[in-house]
């Protein structure tokens, strides 16, 4: 299984974002090559508040077209979503403190938490220095 960080659904939600076109190469031969892409519940509502912010994007997508772009994605039947668990929430927590992480890293944390306990390995995103210090996911940048 292969995770998917928000900065990677906005690479591919953009189609005139710089990236678009290495990261859609990138996504593609993770599912060619027979990884699951999996979403934490998290990276879906991130990229609606993200994608829609008219101080990130000019022109923003709409909350309909943020919609209708992550539905289409979520029908994909390689794509699949995770929940935060218990054990996530936990891991979360003694990783906060264990690392002494302030508060603009617990969604970098929580991510990583969730993918980790789910026996994920791998994540594709645009800011490797935020996953590696947890040293559990190999990371792949477009």
């Amino acid at each position: 299984m292969t995770g998917l960080d928000c900065n990677i659904l906005v690479h591919l939600a953009f189609a005139d974002h710089p990236a678009n076109v290495k990261t859609l190469a990138v996504v593609q031969a993770e599912t060619q090559s027979g990884h699951q892409l999996v979403l934490p519940e998290l990276v879906i509502t991130e990229f609606l508040h993200v994608a829609t912010d008219q101080r990130r994007f000019d022109p923003p997508l709409s909350m309909i077209e943020a919609l209708d772009w992550m539905e289409n994605l979520l029908a994909n039947p390689t794509v699949k979503v995770l929940a935060s668990t218990s054990a996530s929430i936990n891991l979360t927590l003694r990783w906060m403190r264990q690392l002494r992480l302030g508060h603009k890293r617990i969604l970098d944390t929580h991510l990583t938490a969730v993918l980790h306990t789910a026996g994920v390995g791998r994540l594709v995103t645009a800011n490797p220095s935020d996953v590696a210090i947890f040293g559990v996911l190999e990371i792949i940048t477009p």
